[in-house]
């Protein structure tokens, strides 16, 4: 599908190049203006605390941490969420969702330092969603490449990354990181609720579909999309996972491999012509805020307030 007067490849392939540059400076300023929020909250409350109000460290539980049998833990007398306490998992995600969908109503007026911004930039988003999908084009070929790094971005694959990471911590008696694995899991099932709902509600057609310029609801009520673009799930998925990750080994080298296969999953779904800039910037903005949520509220083991300069800049 073309949009627009025809123009040669030579400027074509500039148009495109720019549309990818300005993608990834959007992309970049929303992560940047996430996680500035989140190193500011975490500064008044140093060492990091449990969701007990326990002091944690990186490689010790609380003080009301301890390992119990068959690789749990329990803290202040009740079990973990774990492979053998699948209830306590059921529990914990109802209280997460409970605390994301009222978080509106805990909005103060001192967030506006990093909400303005976010606004800002995924309005500019939105403004620039139908040109960016003109820019792009379809590439076949970059398609193909595009939709083989977003398969390891989706729910189920990030689901799957997150089993591999918590068992993996099991194995080898590394109660940290199969935390890390777990809360990984449990910000990817976190975010996808919110994610589902945002898409219904939305009714937004891809890039490829309609008039190819988003609008939501653009045939009315006639018709509905079950799975529409706003916002992207990969984005949401990949970005959750990442911000755990991220979170809890705050190392550069950790950090932006992290945060660095997160972004690569949210412009391949732009590039392979599934999605429009501003999904996949709200995506990831879901993404990262129930991933910290998740952080805050659930972990035992994370680091405290020693930080790398990396990590206070993107972690």
């Amino acid at each position: 599908m073309a949009f627009g007067p025809h123009k040669t490849d030579s400027s074509l392939e500039t148009t495109r190049m720019n549309a990818l540059i300005q993608i990834l400076a959007l992309t970049a300023s929303v992560l940047f203006t996430l996680s500035a929020s989140d190193v500011f909250a975490q500064s008044s409350t140093t060492p990091d605390k449990d969701m007990n109000g326990h002091a944690t460290d990186s490689n010790v539980a609380s003080p009301n941490t301890q390992p119990m049998a068959g690789n749990t833990v329990v803290s202040n007398g009740e079990p973990i969420c774990g492979i053998n306490h699948l209830v306590r998992c059921i529990q914990d995600l109802g209280e997460d969702e409970k605390g994301i969908f009222t978080s509106p109503l805990r909005v103060h007026p001192k967030d506006a330092y990093w909400l303005m911004p976010l606004g800002t930039a995924t309005g500019f988003a939105f403004a620039y969603d139908a040109d960016a999908a003109q820019a792009v084009g379809v590439d076949a070929s970059r398609t193909n490449v595009a939709n083989t790094i977003t398969d390891f971005g989706s729910f189920y694959a990030t689901g799957a990354e997150s089993a591999g990471i918590y068992f993996l911590g099991l194995a080898r008696k590394n109660p940290k990181l199969a935390e890390t694995g777990r809360l990984g899991a449990e910000a990817i099932l976190d975010s996808g609720t919110v994610a589902l709902l945002t898409k219904l509600a939305s009714n937004r057609p891809r890039p490829l579909q309609g008039n190819g310029r988003g609008h939501f609801w653009a045939d009315g009520t006639s018709h509905w999309e079950f799975d529409s673009s706003f916002p992207s799930d990969h984005a949401t998925a990949s970005m959750a996972l990442a911000r755990v990750i991220a979170g809890e080994y705050p190392h550069w080298y950790v950090v932006l491999p992290a945060y660095g296969f997160a972004e690569s999953i949210g412009i391949s779904r732009i590039l392979e012509n599934q999605h429009f800039p501003s999904d996949v910037l709200v995506g990831q903005a879901i993404g990262f805020l129930s991933g910290g949520y998740v952080l805050n509220h659930r972990a035992l083991y994370r680091p405290g307030a020693k930080r790398t300069l990396t990590s206070k800049l993107i972690g």
